[in-house]
């Protein structure tokens, strides 16, 4: 089974002959991408705005570093309804592996996400009414990603990847002067993100 795995493998157009001189991307790129992010459960689907950049360590192996913007709301039963904005920090690597038309690859990193929530209207009211709370934040948090990705001709990209990322989310409560109650939650904001990009060379071998 393992053999006619390989086998297929090779005979796909992303298997060059001669992978060094094939397989070879820019030393250095600027990945700027766009794309969505599904629901989780949690959150609603929104827009991705990704930026990164590439450097090419060793064939096959690169390393990235990129910044994200994902817009959602929260609209569960279980946690307050409002605007959620989220700036992640990425340190990735990934394995690639094709030619000069097709080129597919895998990775693997770890993310910082810093949220900023907006709580709606009626949220607001409520909370205040019942649990006498007059803020709701998101902690920072680290997390990890999972990508999977096509590029053609080393310019066009598209992606699609899952972020693991658990993190607080934490109720500031005002019950008279000078008396302050902080509860936390866990919320779960991390999901599926598929993006399409297009990719600037810096530096070539």
């Amino acid at each position: 089974m393992y053999v006619l795995l390989v086998a297929l493998w090779m005979c796909l157009p992303i298997a060059p002959l001669n992978p060094v001189e094939e397989d070879t991307l820019a030393a250095i790129n600027l990945h700027l991408s766009a794309g969505v992010s599904s629901p989780n459960g949690v959150t609603s689907v929104g827009p991705q705005l990704s930026a990164s950049y590439e450097m090419l360590v060793i064939h096959p192996l690169v390393i990235r570093g990129a910044v994200d913007y994902r817009y959602g709301e929260l609209n569960s039963r279980l946690y307050p309804n409002g605007d959620l904005h989220t700036t992640t920090f990425a340190l990735e690597t990934f394995y690639y592996r094709g030619t000069n038309h097709l080129t597919g690859y895998i990775g693997l990193g770890a993310v910082y996400a810093i949220s900023g929530f907006s709580l709606s209207s009626a949220s607001a009211d409520s909370l205040l009414d019942e649990e006498q709370v007059v803020d709701v934040e998101l902690a920072r948090e680290f997390g990890y990603r999972i990508t999977l990705g096509l590029r053609y001709r080393q310019s066009y990209s598209v992606e699609a990847g899952v972020t693991e990322l658990r993190t607080d989310l934490i109720k500031w409560g005002r019950h008279g002067p000078g008396e302050w109650s902080r509860r936390s939650q866990p919320i779960r904001t991390g999901g599926f993100r598929l993006t399409f990009g297009y990719l600037l060379p810096l530096s070539r071998f």
